[in-house]
């Protein structure tokens, strides 16, 4: 089996509010994350973040996946956490990682991707998060 992948990425300012990935970088209006002809399966969810901590707290990110491309209802993924005791004291931000998935999904509907912070509110957080489709 085949995979096809598909791309957003933006930015979190403020805790507890979900923020629609909407961009893929220097491609402002990408259209809406279709799901490929012939996918099976989201069969999972790549994501890297970056915190600026500009404040001194901690705080946990989600991507959450919703949209009629996925017939049993929104999904949400916890991909990982930051924090610093002091502001501006620097944060321990990982690379991409991947979140294996066995989703079922309607291919040529639309999946909206979200992010949120979660805890205390750490400052901006740019989150990229890249589905990943079995065809």
């Amino acid at each position: 089996m085949s995979k096809v992948y598909r791309s957003r990425e933006g930015t979190v300012t403020a805790v507890d509010t979900k923020t629609q990935l909407t961009t893929v970088g220097s491609e402002t209006a990408p259209g809406p994350l279709l799901v490929p002809a012939g996918a099976k399966s989201l069969s999972a969810v790549l994501a890297a973040f970056g915190a600026d901590c500009a404040v001194a707290a901690d705080g946990a990110y989600l991507i959450r996946l919703e949209g009629p491309g996925l017939p049993e209802g929104p999904e949400t993924i916890a991909i990982g956490a930051s924090g610093s005791g002091v502001a501006t004291g620097g944060c321990m931000n990982v690379p991409s990682e991947r979140f294996p998935l066995d989703i079922p999904v309607t291919p040529a509907n639309e999946i909206l991707v979200f992010a949120e912070c979660v805890g205390e509110d750490t400052g901006s957080i740019t989150i990229g998060a890249t589905l990943e489709f079995t065809v």
